[in-house]
């Protein structure tokens, strides 16, 4: 495939990236109607659009990538069909980055040329003149890397661009509207990358990172007077309890979330305070966006540009309708860096019927967080986090929470306006963990003025024992 961006020249200086990117935005901006029109798409449209962009990936991969020439060697990508496609092995987070030099296809993407890019990085400037570069959050322990050459970024773009055009909230928003991002941090999140690199030009962007102490971002919110407010559900939670305390005072007429679990009381709690719905997604890393609908509750998959497959524990497919642990994901644009059924543990379910949009898109609902976070005690017991999630996520009380694995039960942390709830915590804990299997668990339950979050911002809620 031939790129239409800049040519390979050396690294980007800080000065030149607001030109690239005005360059870059106006591709997308062009291509916004024309990739629109794929959500309208017949599904027999959408399983050829897949059929021939796999062939062309593993076609591709076999030959520029080391490490997929070894896995892959024996497939025939011109036979290679989306229903064999379960016959191939699986890539691990591991690999990818034990293997990432070895996976790029373009030689000089090497892990510690983009590593470097990825420390040094200033303004999201751009590596070689063409490649985005942008890191997960490492909410489960390794962190990992992607990249994105000029073509690949406008798709990714532009699947979050579409997205706009059929949300449950897709009222237009007038020029210079503000945003304020309670998302990640300064550096190579896709939260922030994504965000800054679509926003229009003259409209206000704030960065909130929830690492700041909330009375910082209580003042800044308040300064900033956003219009539109963005953040993970956790950190949504907690503006709006600062709103209901009547120390946050600001109006949005849109508020979007993602990145976490979002549950029905962070919902109900922002449509009482600020009188709208939330918009919620399903952003990953590595080249997926999942958008709420007008006409449900469930998110629509960009089923022309990525391949989705639901499994449980164990990696045996999961059908529709039921929960899946974890999924592998294909990225079917993305031949810098092919990514051919990865491994990533989120919780997810498929839904069986088609939406009443319309749209012959797959969809999903039901995120549950991710998968590879188990606690494991003795005789093999393992309790997913989940049902601490949801026995916790129904506390009013606690604002923020963490629970830490121990050999015979749970250390927890809450931020609560109310620390004599401790032992009612305490009680909860132990009920959840007894109902899961755990004979006599052993809960503490602290109250703290703060928890610390990770760099992108997000809370690590559930956090194993080392060696369990």
């Amino acid at each position: 495939m031939t790129s239409t961006g800049p040519g390979h020249g050396a690294p980007t200086r800080s000065g030149q990236y607001e030109e690239l990117r005005r360059l870059h935005r106006t591709e997308v901006g062009d291509g916004i109607l024309a990739h629109a029109k794929r959500l309208r798409w017949s599904k027999a449209q959408l399983q050829a659009e897949r059929q021939t962009r796999l062939r062309h990936l593993v076609a591709w991969a076999v030959e520029r990538s080391p490490f997929h020439a070894e896995r892959l060697g024996g497939i025939d990508p011109a036979t290679l069909t989306e229903a064999q496609l379960p016959s191939l092995p699986v890539m691990t987070k591991d690999d990818l980055m034990s293997e990432f030099s070895s996976i790029t296809t373009d030689r000089r993407l090497t892990l510690e040329v983009v590593e470097d890019h990825v420390t040094h990085v200033h303004d999201n400037d751009y590596l070689f003149g063409r490649f985005r570069t942008v890191t997960s959050s490492g909410s489960s322990g390794r962190r990992g890397v992607f990249v994105y050459d000029w073509d690949e970024w406008t798709t990714l773009a532009l699947m979050q661009s579409r997205a706009r055009l059929g949300t449950a909230d897709n009222r237009p928003r007038p020029p210079g509207s503000s945003t304020a991002s309670l998302f990640a941090g300064p550096g190579t999140h896709l939260s922030r990358v994504m965000r800054t690199f679509l926003a229009e030009p003259g409209d206000p962007i704030y960065h909130f990172p929830m690492t700041l102490p909330v009375t910082e971002v209580v003042r800044g919110l308040n300064a900033a007077q956003p219009d539109l407010l963005m953040g993970y559900p956790s950190a949504l939670e907690v503006v709006v309890r600062e709103a209901q305390e009547g120390r946050l005072k600001i109006a949005p007429l849109y508020v979007e979330s993602g990145g976490e679990l979002l549950m029905e009381r962070t919902r109900d709690a922002v449509r009482q305070q600020w009188g709208v719905e939330i918009d919620d997604s399903w952003a990953a890393v590595e080249g997926a966006y999942a958008f709420s609908c007008a006409a449900g509750r469930p998110m629509h998959l960009p089923d022309d540009l990525v391949i989705i497959e639901p499994v449980d524990l164990d990696g045996r497919p999961v059908p529709p309708g039921q929960p899946a642990a974890k999924l592998y994901l294909t990225n079917l644009y993305n031949r810098t860096q092919p990514l051919i059924r990865l491994e990533i543990a989120d919780g997810l379910t498929l839904v069986e019927d088609v939406c009443p949009c319309g749209s012959a898109h797959g969809r999903i609902t039901d995120l549950t967080g991710r998968a590879d976070i188990v606690f494991e005690y003795e005789n093999k017991l393992r309790v997913h986090p989940m049902i601490l999630r949801l026995a916790l996520h129904d506390e009013r009380l606690v604002t923020e929470y963490q629970v830490r694995q121990t050999a015979r039960g749970a250390s927890v942390k809450i931020v609560t306006d109310r620390p004599e709830c401790v032992d009612d915590i305490r009680d909860l804990v132990v009920r959840t963990l007894r109902t899961a299997g755990l004979r006599d668990p052993e809960v503490t339950v602290a109250a703290v003025e703060r928890l610390e979050r990770l760099a992108s911002g997000k809370l690590r809620q559930f956090i194993p024992r080392l060696g369990a």
